[in-house]
Protein backbone atom coordinates (compact mmCIF):
# COMPACT_ATOMS: atom_id res chain seq x y z
CA UNK A 1 0.00 0.00 0.00
CA UNK A 2 2.73 2.19 1.50
CA UNK A 3 4.41 1.97 -2.39
CA UNK A 4 1.43 2.57 -4.50
CA UNK A 5 0.73 5.35 -2.83
CA UNK A 6 4.44 7.04 -2.96
CA UNK A 7 4.59 6.15 -6.45
CA UNK A 8 1.61 7.77 -7.20
CA UNK A 9 3.58 10.68 -5.79
CA UNK A 10 6.25 10.70 -8.13
CA UNK A 11 8.71 7.78 -6.69
CA UNK A 12 10.58 6.29 -8.99
CA UNK A 13 12.76 3.39 -7.14
CA UNK A 14 11.90 -0.17 -6.96
CA UNK A 15 9.67 -1.95 -4.04
CA UNK A 16 13.41 -3.79 -2.56
CA UNK A 17 14.83 -0.64 -2.43
CA UNK A 18 12.11 0.71 -0.33
CA UNK A 19 12.17 -2.10 2.02
CA UNK A 20 15.23 -2.22 2.73
CA UNK A 21 14.88 1.99 3.59
CA UNK A 22 12.25 1.00 5.86
CA UNK A 23 14.18 -1.72 7.10
CA UNK A 24 16.08 0.35 9.68
CA UNK A 25 13.11 2.10 11.51
CA UNK A 26 11.77 -1.20 11.85
CA UNK A 27 11.22 -1.69 15.78
CA UNK A 28 13.27 -4.89 17.54
CA UNK A 29 11.06 -7.32 19.40
CA UNK A 30 10.67 -7.33 22.67
CA UNK A 31 12.49 -10.21 24.36
CA UNK A 32 10.19 -11.36 27.49
CA UNK A 33 12.29 -12.66 29.79
CA UNK A 34 11.71 -16.51 31.02
CA UNK A 35 11.08 -16.22 34.61
CA UNK A 36 12.63 -18.98 36.76
CA UNK A 37 10.03 -21.66 37.62
CA UNK A 38 10.51 -22.39 41.52
CA UNK A 39 8.22 -24.68 43.49
CA UNK A 40 7.46 -24.64 47.29
CA UNK A 41 8.82 -27.65 48.96
CA UNK A 42 6.68 -31.10 48.67
CA UNK A 43 5.30 -29.58 45.78
CA UNK A 44 6.59 -30.98 42.65
CA UNK A 45 8.74 -33.89 40.85
CA UNK A 46 9.33 -33.69 37.13
CA UNK A 47 10.05 -36.86 35.13
CA UNK A 48 11.74 -37.89 31.78
CA UNK A 49 13.22 -40.49 29.83
CA UNK A 50 16.51 -40.17 28.72
CA UNK A 51 18.42 -42.20 26.32
CA UNK A 52 22.16 -43.20 26.94
CA UNK A 53 22.35 -46.05 24.16
CA UNK A 54 20.17 -47.16 21.49
CA UNK A 55 20.58 -50.29 19.14
CA UNK A 56 19.67 -53.65 20.03
CA UNK A 57 20.89 -53.45 23.96
CA UNK A 58 19.52 -49.96 24.45
CA UNK A 59 19.83 -48.17 28.12
CA UNK A 60 16.95 -46.00 29.20
CA UNK A 61 17.46 -43.86 32.32
CA UNK A 62 14.33 -42.66 33.76
CA UNK A 63 15.14 -39.43 35.60
CA UNK A 64 13.31 -37.88 38.27
CA UNK A 65 14.16 -34.36 40.11
CA UNK A 66 12.46 -32.91 42.91
CA UNK A 67 11.90 -29.22 41.87
CA UNK A 68 12.39 -27.48 45.48
CA UNK A 69 15.57 -30.04 46.42
CA UNK A 70 16.85 -30.78 43.30
CA UNK A 71 17.11 -34.40 44.29
CA UNK A 72 17.86 -36.67 41.58
CA UNK A 73 16.60 -40.28 41.14
CA UNK A 74 17.95 -42.21 38.16
CA UNK A 75 17.15 -45.94 36.83
CA UNK A 76 18.34 -47.32 34.26
CA UNK A 77 16.46 -49.99 32.19
CA UNK A 78 15.92 -51.32 29.33
CA UNK A 79 12.59 -50.12 28.06
CA UNK A 80 9.97 -47.66 28.41
CA UNK A 81 7.00 -49.96 29.17
CA UNK A 82 4.05 -48.75 31.04
CA UNK A 83 4.88 -51.30 33.77
CA UNK A 84 8.47 -49.98 34.28
CA UNK A 85 7.45 -46.39 34.43
CA UNK A 86 5.32 -47.46 37.51
CA UNK A 87 8.01 -49.17 39.03
CA UNK A 88 10.57 -46.56 38.45
CA UNK A 89 8.16 -43.92 40.32
CA UNK A 90 7.62 -46.59 43.33
CA UNK A 91 11.08 -46.81 43.57
CA UNK A 92 11.56 -42.73 43.22
CA UNK A 93 8.90 -42.71 46.16
CA UNK A 94 11.07 -44.61 48.19
CA UNK A 95 14.06 -43.00 47.46
CA UNK A 96 12.87 -39.76 48.25
CA UNK A 97 11.04 -40.75 51.37
CA UNK A 98 7.95 -39.15 50.16
CA UNK A 99 5.21 -37.99 47.25
CA UNK A 100 5.24 -34.83 45.73
CA UNK A 101 1.84 -33.00 45.44
CA UNK A 102 2.49 -32.99 41.60
CA UNK A 103 4.35 -35.02 39.04
CA UNK A 104 5.56 -33.09 35.61
CA UNK A 105 5.64 -34.57 32.45
CA UNK A 106 5.79 -34.11 28.12
CA UNK A 107 3.92 -36.45 25.91
CA UNK A 108 5.18 -39.77 27.57
CA UNK A 109 2.53 -42.00 25.56
CA UNK A 110 2.22 -44.04 28.82
CA UNK A 111 0.74 -41.03 30.60
CA UNK A 112 -1.33 -39.62 28.29
CA UNK A 113 -3.54 -40.55 25.32
CA UNK A 114 -4.65 -37.52 23.93
CA UNK A 115 -3.76 -33.72 25.34
CA UNK A 116 -6.81 -31.49 25.90
CA UNK A 117 -9.46 -34.39 24.89
CA UNK A 118 -12.04 -32.94 26.97
CA UNK A 119 -10.96 -29.15 26.90
CA UNK A 120 -8.19 -27.22 26.98
CA UNK A 121 -5.94 -28.44 30.02
CA UNK A 122 -8.21 -31.48 30.44
CA UNK A 123 -6.28 -34.79 28.86
CA UNK A 124 -7.00 -37.95 28.54
CA UNK A 125 -4.86 -40.12 30.84
CA UNK A 126 -3.63 -43.92 30.37
CA UNK A 127 -6.22 -45.55 32.63
CA UNK A 128 -3.57 -47.68 34.77
CA UNK A 129 -1.27 -44.53 35.23
CA UNK A 130 -4.64 -42.35 36.11
CA UNK A 131 -5.29 -44.89 38.83
CA UNK A 132 -1.98 -45.58 39.68
CA UNK A 133 -1.65 -41.53 40.47
CA UNK A 134 -4.92 -42.24 42.42
CA UNK A 135 -3.32 -44.74 44.67
CA UNK A 136 0.02 -42.90 45.48
CA UNK A 137 -2.04 -39.40 45.90
CA UNK A 138 -0.05 -37.30 43.20
CA UNK A 139 -1.61 -35.09 40.42
CA UNK A 140 0.17 -35.98 36.74
CA UNK A 141 0.42 -32.30 35.25
CA UNK A 142 1.44 -31.81 31.01
CA UNK A 143 3.88 -29.34 30.34
CA UNK A 144 2.98 -26.45 27.50
CA UNK A 145 3.79 -27.45 23.75
CA UNK A 146 6.88 -25.62 23.35
CA UNK A 147 7.71 -24.08 26.96
CA UNK A 148 10.49 -26.13 27.99
CA UNK A 149 11.33 -24.07 30.96
CA UNK A 150 8.38 -26.03 32.55
CA UNK A 151 10.04 -29.01 32.38
CA UNK A 152 14.15 -27.68 32.53
CA UNK A 153 15.04 -28.96 35.85
CA UNK A 154 14.52 -32.70 34.48
CA UNK A 155 15.76 -31.97 30.56
CA UNK A 156 18.99 -30.68 32.32
CA UNK A 157 19.63 -33.64 34.71
CA UNK A 158 19.19 -35.84 31.65
CA UNK A 159 22.23 -34.44 29.71
CA UNK A 160 23.73 -34.30 33.39
CA UNK A 161 23.53 -37.89 33.78
CA UNK A 162 24.65 -39.04 30.02
CA UNK A 163 27.63 -36.28 30.83
CA UNK A 164 28.54 -37.30 34.32
CA UNK A 165 27.68 -40.99 34.59
CA UNK A 166 26.92 -42.79 32.11
CA UNK A 167 29.36 -41.35 29.33
CA UNK A 168 32.90 -41.27 31.97
CA UNK A 169 31.74 -44.72 33.28
CA UNK A 170 30.95 -47.02 29.59
CA UNK A 171 34.28 -45.39 28.21
CA UNK A 172 36.14 -46.68 31.33
CA UNK A 173 34.57 -49.90 30.56
CA UNK A 174 35.35 -49.79 27.07
CA UNK A 175 39.03 -49.11 27.45
CA UNK A 176 39.13 -52.87 29.22
CA UNK A 177 36.78 -54.49 26.27
CA UNK A 178 33.57 -54.47 28.39
CA UNK A 179 30.65 -53.13 27.89
CA UNK A 180 28.26 -51.27 30.28
CA UNK A 181 25.08 -53.43 30.96
CA UNK A 182 21.87 -52.20 32.95
CA UNK A 183 22.84 -54.44 35.94
CA UNK A 184 25.94 -52.80 36.50
CA UNK A 185 24.87 -49.18 36.14
CA UNK A 186 22.54 -49.62 38.34
CA UNK A 187 25.07 -50.69 41.62
CA UNK A 188 27.17 -47.44 40.17
CA UNK A 189 24.25 -45.30 40.47
CA UNK A 190 23.57 -46.22 43.28
CA UNK A 191 26.83 -45.08 44.89
CA UNK A 192 27.44 -42.02 42.47
CA UNK A 193 23.63 -40.89 43.86
CA UNK A 194 24.76 -40.51 47.24
CA UNK A 195 28.08 -39.38 46.94
CA UNK A 196 28.18 -37.25 44.11
CA UNK A 197 24.92 -36.09 42.01
CA UNK A 198 22.92 -35.26 45.19
CA UNK A 199 26.14 -33.96 47.29
CA UNK A 200 27.37 -31.16 45.27
CA UNK A 201 26.65 -27.86 45.21
CA UNK A 202 23.82 -27.08 42.70
CA UNK A 203 24.65 -24.11 40.50
CA UNK A 204 20.87 -22.40 40.98
CA UNK A 205 20.25 -23.11 44.42
CA UNK A 206 23.98 -23.04 46.14
CA UNK A 207 23.06 -25.43 48.10
CA UNK A 208 23.79 -29.73 48.44
CA UNK A 209 20.44 -31.57 46.89
CA UNK A 210 20.79 -33.81 49.80
CA UNK A 211 20.49 -31.15 52.34
CA UNK A 212 17.59 -29.60 50.84
CA UNK A 213 16.02 -32.87 50.53
CA UNK A 214 16.19 -33.02 54.10
CA UNK A 215 14.09 -29.79 54.35
CA UNK A 216 11.57 -30.89 52.05
CA UNK A 217 10.65 -34.27 53.26
CA UNK A 218 8.20 -33.02 55.71
CA UNK A 219 6.30 -31.38 53.03
CA UNK A 220 6.08 -34.54 51.17
CA UNK A 221 3.15 -36.64 51.74
CA UNK A 222 3.67 -40.05 53.36
CA UNK A 223 4.22 -43.34 51.71
CA UNK A 224 1.90 -46.18 51.61
CA UNK A 225 2.35 -48.93 54.11
CA UNK A 226 3.38 -51.03 51.24
CA UNK A 227 5.11 -49.11 48.73
CA UNK A 228 6.81 -51.87 47.23
CA UNK A 229 4.98 -54.97 45.98
CA UNK A 230 5.83 -58.33 47.02
CA UNK A 231 8.98 -60.20 45.49
CA UNK A 232 8.34 -62.74 43.16
CA UNK A 233 8.46 -66.31 44.04
CA UNK A 234 9.37 -65.33 47.86
CA UNK A 235 8.58 -68.55 50.44
CA UNK A 236 6.28 -68.11 53.31
CA UNK A 237 9.39 -68.76 55.62
CA UNK A 238 11.03 -65.94 53.94
CA UNK A 239 11.78 -63.27 55.62
CA UNK A 240 10.33 -59.63 53.36
CA UNK A 241 11.19 -56.15 54.03
CA UNK A 242 7.49 -55.72 54.03
CA UNK A 243 6.73 -57.83 57.14
CA UNK A 244 9.14 -54.87 59.01
CA UNK A 245 7.46 -52.48 61.02
CA UNK A 246 7.59 -49.18 59.06
CA UNK A 247 10.15 -47.56 61.40
CA UNK A 248 12.16 -50.30 60.64
CA UNK A 249 12.29 -50.07 57.81
CA UNK A 250 15.66 -48.56 56.18
CA UNK A 251 15.49 -45.21 54.17
CA UNK A 252 17.32 -46.89 50.94
CA UNK A 253 16.58 -50.29 50.63
CA UNK A 254 19.53 -52.50 48.87
CA UNK A 255 20.10 -52.41 45.10
CA UNK A 256 18.74 -55.49 44.85
CA UNK A 257 15.46 -55.25 45.96
CA UNK A 258 15.40 -52.42 42.77
CA UNK A 259 17.00 -55.25 40.65
CA UNK A 260 14.20 -58.06 41.14
CA UNK A 261 11.12 -55.13 40.84
CA UNK A 262 12.36 -54.15 37.38
CA UNK A 263 12.91 -57.87 36.38
CA UNK A 264 9.32 -58.86 37.11
CA UNK A 265 8.64 -56.88 34.84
Amino acid sequence: MLYREIKEQGYIGSLSLLRQYLYQYRGQPEIQPIKRFETPAGKQMQVDWGQMRGGKTPIHAFVAVLGYSRALFVMMTDNMRYETLEQCHRLAFDYFQGIPQQVWYDNMKTVVIERDAYGEGQHKLNQSFYQFSKTMGFIPKLCKPYRPQTKGKVERMVRYVRDNFYRPLATKLNASNLILDIETANIELQQWLDTVANQRVHDTIKEKPADKLIQERPYLQNLPPQLLPALPHASANEDSLLDEPLDEIPLHHELTIYEQLLETR
